[in-house]
């Protein structure tokens, strides 16, 4: 069992029925449970030795060398293994057992390869360093990602509602799994899929186990269930639920659908009414603009308000007029208080008088749009801008450095081809092949310097925006 299975998920401990004597073949096997992704602190490898028998004190001397050369070193030696396995290839006689065990004790590395092997590790210990800063850096721009988007789980979830209710009313329930963790069973779109056949394959993603080629597609559905969906990472790999996530592809075409028809529902027909504590009837008509590159790439995307004092449409002697800032931002504040606390709407007659008005009112709004979009899309524009600048230079450096680093190995390659360090065929090989690469890499860097940057810089250049009127909002006093 030293190799292809892997137990980190669920085992912790790990018994060694016998021993093979290479001390590489006893770190896989024990790698079966201490690697990537084990969930416990830490794990146990047991072996069972019999103190009465004299061979075990081999086995017991064995497994401490494996210990201290791993310890030593940071990773066992194939040297090392080698000379062990060379040791103990004629078994473990009786009468030999206690200095064959010396000699496996004081078997090591001469100076020359212990130098080698250390300056290796040495490279790998740094490279373990800039990996940390890297990990740090990442949940640097993961944090300002988070900040730049506003992505909120529970507006997520809240959209694929929306979306799954406009495909019939089904809705996400809501259950706890063993842990007690809450997931989330995802409703049996088949009465869906009998007009859209399309949504059969979709959610063949949210199914486990995979489907294999030789099992027929249709009973492969039958035996396979939809699984569970979560909404956050649950901190380990499983296979009982599906962590539902922006890229998901059932994800993907649900807020496709949300953001299609999600605030233009029957063409602006309806409007959302609420009411607050002001004495001011408003009104607020929200645009979308969209901001495009220069093969149609959706670079910024973001609502426009547009907020206005409301008056009948009969006592008008001029259009609505937009509010001046101030009055537009206690206009969106209002709007928020309303939609957090309980939800309450005008009455009946009310109802009726402003979707009457709706109509008139998005024409009086809808001019006054336009303008209030350009100003938001002078922002963005100039912040798009900055961030092609910025990735464009972050690029530059990261390739400079990446150059550096190769022509670094390469110097290191020339050195230590004037040395004699024992390699094998296939090692010396491997490491002409990796010089060769290292070559061809360095010859590809300064075109990669004088395209690559520009090309992420005039990647976030706007060359089209789109706005378009999306939603209208009634603000009504409770009092009126």
């Amino acid at each position: 069992a030293r190799e292809g299975l892997n137990f980190q998920e669920h085992c912790t401990d790990l018994f060694h029925f016998e021993l093979p004597w290479n001390p590489g073949r006893i770190e896989q096997r024990n790698g079966r449970i201490d690697r990537k992704l084990q969930p416990a602190d830490a794990v146990n490898c047991h072996y069972f030795v019999l103190p009465q028998r004299v061979e075990d004190r081999v086995l017991e001397v064995l497994v401490a060398k494996t210990d201290t050369i791993k310890r030593e070193l940071g990773s066992l030696s194939r040297v090392i293994d080698e000379d062990i396995e060379r040791e103990l290839q004629g078994g473990i006689r009786h009468k030999d057992a206690n200095s064959l065990a010396l000699r496996i004790e004081a078997a090591d590395l001469d100076e020359a390869k212990k130098r080698a092997t250390k300056d290796e590790l040495e490279d790998a210990r740094d490279g373990k360093s800039d990996l940390i800063e890297q990990i740090e850096n990442c949940r640097n721009l993961l944090q300002k990602s988070r900040k730049w988007v506003g992505f909120a789980t529970d507006s997520f979830r809240d959209a694929i509602s929306c979306s799954l209710e406009m495909l019939g009313g089904y809705t996400l329930s809501e259950s706890k799994d063993a842990e007690g963790r809450t997931i989330w069973n995802f409703p049996s779109l088949e009465r869906r899929a009998a007009t859209d056949r399309s949504w059969t394959s979709t959610l063949d993603s949210l199914r486990v186990p995979p489907r294999i080629d030789q099992k027929k597609i249709g009973e492969w559905r039958r035996e396979a269930p939809i699984r569970p969906v979560v909404f956050e990472d649950a901190g380990e790999l499983t296979e009982d639920t599906v962590h539902f996530h922006l890229e998901q592809r059932v994800a993907q075409r649900l807020l496709a659908r949300f953001r299609s028809q999600g605030f233009i529902y029957n063409d602006l027909s309806r409007a959302c009414l609420a009411q607050t504590k002001d004495s001011i009837p408003r009104v607020i008509l929200l645009g979308r603009l969209c901001m495009y590159g220069r093969r149609a790439e959706r670079l910024h995307e973001e609502l426009v308000p547009v907020a206005a004092r409301w008056t009948e449409p009969d006592g008008r002697r001029t259009p609505l007029r937009a509010y001046a800032r101030e009055a537009e931002r206690r206009t969106l504040e209002l709007l928020e208080d309303s939609l957090g606390g309980r939800p309450s709407a005008p009455n009946e007659v009310v109802k009726r008088r402003l979707l009457d008005a709706a109509p008139r009112d998005i024409d009086e709004l809808r001019p006054q749009l336009e303008p209030r979009a350009a100003e938001f899309a002078a922002i963005a524009e100039r912040s798009l801008a900055e961030r092609g600048e910025r990735e464009s230079k972050n690029l530059h450096d990261t390739l400079v450095r990446q150059r550096d680093r190769v022509v670094e190995e390469l110097d290191r390659f020339e050195s230590e081809a004037q040395l004699t360090f024992e390699f094998t065929e296939g090692e010396r090989r491997q490491r002409e092949a990796d010089a060769q690469h290292w070559r061809r890499r360095l010859a590809r860097f300064e075109a990669d310097l004088d395209r690559e940057p520009e090309r992420i810089r005039q990647f976030y250049e706007v060359h089209a925006r789109r706005v378009e009127p999306v939603g209208l909002v009634y603000l009504w006093p409770e009092t009126n």
